[in-house]
């Protein structure tokens, strides 16, 4: 991440949150443009938080150009919140599927499943006991 980057993205950030208190969006397809430019990371829109101006702008704008431009832009950024997917690999899922086909994980899913058999089950309270 460059300095200049988020120098850009601040400069952007703030001329949309001044556009969105005057309700005068005009110029905003420019910036929202001039964003897409940007490669963006996950640290860049914390510390900017210029998703927040591009939303902003998207609820403040009537021109479906900036609108559509806003959406695309966001959802694309909430793809890199979501981080990528690692995918586990083929030993975890054994590990995971033997785990689930145990005993022991059988008689927990039928202990949340059904709660008040498990009470009856107890040795806390042995009269009740078959």
């Amino acid at each position: 991440m460059s300095k200049k980057e988020e120098e850009d993205i601040v400069r952007i950030a703030k001329k949309m949150d001044k556009m969105v208190s005057k309700k005068h969006t005009v110029g905003a397809l420019d910036l929202l443009k001039e964003l897409k430019s940007i490669p963006m990371n996950l640290e860049l829109l914390q510390s900017t938080r210029i998703g927040m101006s591009v939303n902003a702008i998207r609820k403040q704008s009537k021109e479906e150009d900036v609108i559509s431009l806003a959406k695309s832009l966001i959802k694309s950024w909430k793809k890199l919140l979501d981080g990528p997917t690692v995918e586990k690999s083929t030993e975890d899922k054994k590990k995971d599927s033997l785990a689930q086909n145990s005993p022991e994980a059988k008689e927990e899913s039928s202990v949340a499943t059904f709660p008040s058999i498990h009470s009856h089950l107890t040795p806390e309270n042995p009269s009740k006991q078959p």
